[in-house]
């Protein structure tokens, strides 16, 4: 059984709206595309055990008190338990200030309500949805989009890293596709499983927008039918080759990429609940094997829980710019973050779903996509989702060693120390190998 529903977040022009050190823009001044929260209820019609999953176009959490009050409002209103339900960010570097601590700053006045009146909304959209869900196939594929790059850069002129497009390491271009569909072929939902970073506009840009989701959304969503749900995966390195811009076409083309990805991928798929099983052999001039489609046995079986991963902390200390302002920025971000983890060590939150065949793995850090396709190969025959900035506050990045060593962005921004993404990957590959 499942149900979706997609509902229109948008928030007033005059928002408070600072993703960028460098942006000389303190709030929105227009809208671009209009901000989503993407519903999608899967029940188990013989024990009645539901998982909700919840996709939002915010950025990213700087306080764990503002993202418990807003998740919480959502458990209350639907009388889930905490494990089953999935609070993932979109991840939008164009999306308002969701921190009630930038009360202060312009347009910081409409945090609050706004953020009040978005965690109701979707509390009564999710709970009306719950007792709405028909019987359904859901379906997963797998398939390859290009937008993704790596984005680690080493630029010798420099001595450092930079955030660009880097063509000389291998970029995960993963596509995972889930197809929910009623039983006579009328869709619900497509939920796509993709990592990049939304950083198509930059600072220069003034308008809230989802970003490269919100084209890709219009896409499937028209040509398809029933809701995008777009999770944003292990993309901590990756983010498309065109970015930082202030022209929101930018944007639009991004989504292009991404959303006639996911369409192709769809049209590669069997019909809903379909298998291919072993016909005959054809005698011919060779000998030709053929194949029926059969209705597959489905997977009823579904799991919910959240598992805490101890993981050490460190002094996230920003490096020093000529520039007083972007300087000011670095260390309020740092110090907004750290405060969203323990001293020494801290608790990491995973939460592990299983819905049929498809193993979910949420977690509220930016892990690097080392993570998913270390994950992918360990377990090829697995039906695996990652979802980044998931179910708590933003904790950091979880980067490679090799991030580390050679002092880049991710290494210092984040409070998680050295070691952290290979603990992850141990604890998941742990995980799935006792399922």
């Amino acid at each position: 059984m499942a149900g979706a529903v997609s509902i229109d977040i948008t928030p007033p022009i005059g928002i408070h709206l600072h993703n960028w050190a460098y942006s000389p823009h303190p709030i929105a001044t227009g809208i671009h595309q209009p901000l989503k929260a993407q519903i999608l209820a899967v029940e188990n019609s013989e024990t009645g055990f539901i998982q909700l999953l919840v996709s939002v176009d915010f950025g990213w959490w700087m306080s764990a008190a503002d993202e418990w009050t807003f998740r919480s409002a959502i458990l209350q209103a639907t009388k889930l338990p905490e494990a089953q339900l999935i609070l993932a960010l979109t991840h939008t570097h164009s999306g308002p200030s969701i921190s009630r601590d930038d009360r202060d700053r312009p347009g910081g006045d409409l945090i609050e309500p706004y953020l009040d009146a978005v965690q109701e909304k979707i509390g009564l959209a999710a709970k009306e949805i719950m007792t709405k869900m028909v019987p359904c196939f859901i379906d997963w594929g797998y398939g390859l989009c290009t937008l993704a790059m790596n984005r680690d850069l080493y630029r010798s002129t420099e001595k450092r890293y930079v955030l660009a497009a880097n063509d000389s390491v291998v970029a995960d271009t993963t596509l995972l596709i889930g197809r929910v569909t009623t039983q006579d072929n009328q869709p619900i939902a497509v939920i796509g499983n993709y990592a990049a970073h939304p950083t198509s506009l930059g600072g220069l840009n003034s308008k809230i927008s989802p970003d490269f989701i919100g084209s890709a959304r219009e896409i499937v969503e028209k040509e398809h039918g029933g809701v995008f749900i777009y999770l944003q995966g292990a993309s901590g390195d990756l983010s498309p080759c065109q970015q930082y811009a202030e022209n929101t076409y930018v944007a639009e083309k991004n989504g292009s990429i991404l959303g006639h990805a996911v369409l192709s991928t769809l049209f590669g798929m069997l019909d809903p609940g379909k298998t291919l099983t072993y016909d005959v052999t054809v005698e011919s001039g060779a000998p030709l094997g053929t194949f029926v489609s059969q209705l597959k046995p489905q997977i009823s079986s579904q799991l919910s829980e959240i598992r805490q991963l101890s993981l050490r902390t460190q002094r996230n200390e920003p490096p020093p710019t000529t520039n007083p302002v972007v300087m000011a920025d670095r260390l309020l971000r740092a110090s907004r973050i750290i405060g969203n983890v323990g001293s020494e060590t801290t608790e990491f939150p995973v939460t592990f779903w299983k819905m049929g065949e498809a193993i979910f793995i949420a977690y509220p850090g930016e892990a690097y996509s080392l993570l998913q396709e270390s994950l992918r190969e360990a377990f090829p025959k697995r039906v695996i989702l990652f979802i980044n900035l998931a179910n708590g506050a933003h904790c950091g990045y979880v980067a490679p060693q090799i991030a580390y060593d050679t002092s880049r962005y991710p290494a210092w921004q984040s409070p998680l120390h050295a070691g952290s993404l290979e603990q992850l990957i141990s604890f998941c590959k742990e995980y799935i190998s006792k399922d």
